[in-house]
Parts: structure tokens; C-alpha cells; sequence
């Protein structure tokens, strides 16, 4: 008998046969035995996954063209104003600058600058009223004999919105601040005069075509305040003015 055997009959003795077997049971089932058990399930997770969020690319590249028609000259063209980042796009106003000419004269048309925030608030009021037609009456006007005021500078535009009247429209226009607004009554023009000033101005004009009548103020109380207030985010289209 070898002395493994004696130690463990020592050791039988001394704990009793109980006590031993369980001393020497194995710590791990065997090979053949862990063989069997069955393996542990697989569970499918599920993981949500949030909608891609409308990026500002989207959202200024979303804007649809407007329809800008020059009344004297009778042209016409499909013009997008901002870029993807939501910047003028400075090759879309050139050519908005050359479709609102001074076409008086229909064999000398005369091209100034419109005034980038002026066609900023006319987008954005095309937009906010679904209207995608805008209808120019006049826009710049070289100086001659007549000073032409803002038009002169290119700062102004008379314009309409299809299907929009001209007292809904200049009513949205005075709430921009930093504006000059008429509104021209007269059953034979009914369109609106939109300039950029600093210190808003606001009036009605009854004026017959070709009439120049005394203006009527319609200056609100909170112009200062509003003029004030003023951002370069606020000349954005509506739900967008957050865009940086």
C-alpha cells in the first residue's frame, strides 16, 4: 500500500466516511458531464434607433424656387435665394439684381443692386404665406430727374404675392422690424412698397397709377422697441431663424 493510500485511511478515520467523500468530490463536473448541460439561450435585443434628425443643409436646401415676374420687362425666372448653409447665394441675387432692372426704358434697361435683406424679406414672406409667385411692380429705379428714393439705392421693391392681398401682406411685413412698409390701396394698384431702414416707417397710400397722394401714418407704439430687437436671424424664413 503506498503512502497515499495510508494518508487518505488516516484521513477516513479521523473525519468519517461521510466527511471524506465529500472532501474529495470534485470541484468541477467532468468533461463529459459539462458536455451535456445545455447551452445558455441567446437573447435578441433590441435596440431603437432614433430617426436622422433634419440636418440645416436639408432644411435651406428644402426651400422651393420662388416665381419672380418684372411687370415692365415681362421676364420671368425660377430663383432659389439661399445657398445649403443658408447664406445668400450671391450668384442667385446677381441675377435677381438684372431681373429687377430699371425697364422703363425697353431699349436701355438700367441694373442696380437690391438690397440683399429687402429680397430676404421678400422670400421670407413668400414662404410664409405658401405663395411661391411674387409679381414685381418696380424695383430699382436710376435717379434722373427724380431722386426715386429708396428705389434709387436699390433698397426698395413694389411687389405683390399671388393670391395674397396686399393689406394681409403688408400687415406680416410691418411685423419685421427695421422696415419701411406702404401699402397702396387704390383699387388699380393694390400692391406694397417693402424698403429696409433703420427706424421703421409705415403708411397707406390711396394713390390712383401715377398719383402721388399724402401718405397716412400707421407707425404701431413698439416701433422703437422692435427696431431695437433687431437680428440678421430674424430675416430668415420662418422656422429657421434659429439656424446659425
Amino acid at each position: 500500500m503506498g503512502p497515499r493510500a495510508l494518508s487518505v485511511l488516516a484521513l477516513s478515520g479521523l473525519l468519517g466516511a461521510g466527511s471524506l467523500a465529500l472532501f474529495l468530490r470534485p470541484t468541477s463536473a467532468p468533461a463529459a458531464t459539462r458536455a451535456a448541460l445545455p447551452a445558455p439561450t441567446a437573447r435578441a435585443v433590441t435596440v431603437a434607433v432614433p430617426p436622422p434628425m433634419a440636418t440645416p443643409e436639408s432644411r435651406f436646401n428644402a426651400l422651393p424656387a420662388l416665381s419672380v415676374e418684372n411687370q415692365t420687362s415681362r421676364e420671368t425666372q425660377q430663383l432659389k435665394l439661399y445657398d445649403v448653409s443658408g447664406r445668400v447665394d450671391e450668384a442667385a441675387a446677381t441675377r435677381l439684381d438684372a431681373l429687377l432692372c430699371d425697364a422703363r426704358d425697353p431699349k436701355h434697361h438700367q441694373t442696380g443692386r437690391i438690397d440683399r435683406r429687402t429680397l430676404q424679406l421678400i422670400y421670407k414672406a413668400a414662404y410664409h404665406f405658401g405663395s411661391y409667385e411674387v409679381e414685381v411692380v418696380s424695383a430699382y429705379r436710376k435717379p434722373g430727374r427724380h431722386r426715386e428714393g429708396p428705389h434709387g439705392t436699390g433698397a426698395a421693391v413694389d411687389f405683390r404675392l399671388r393670391n395674397v392681398t396686399a393689406a394681409l401682406l403688408a400687415s406680416f411685413l410691418r411685423d419685421q422690424p427695421r422696415t419701411g412698409v406702404g401699402v397702396y390701396t387704390h383699387p388699380k394698384t393694390q400692391y406694397v412698397h417693402l424698403d429696409v431702414r433703420e427706424h421703421s416707417f409705415h403708411w397707406l397710400d390711396a394713390s390712383p397709377p401715377r398719383r402721388r397722394w399724402r401718405e397716412k401714418s400707421i407707425g404701431a407704439r413698439d416701433l422703437v422697441v422692435r427696431d431695437g430687437s433687431f437680428t440678421p436671424a430674424l430675416d430668415l424664413p420662418e422656422g429657421l431663424a434659429t439656424t446659425p
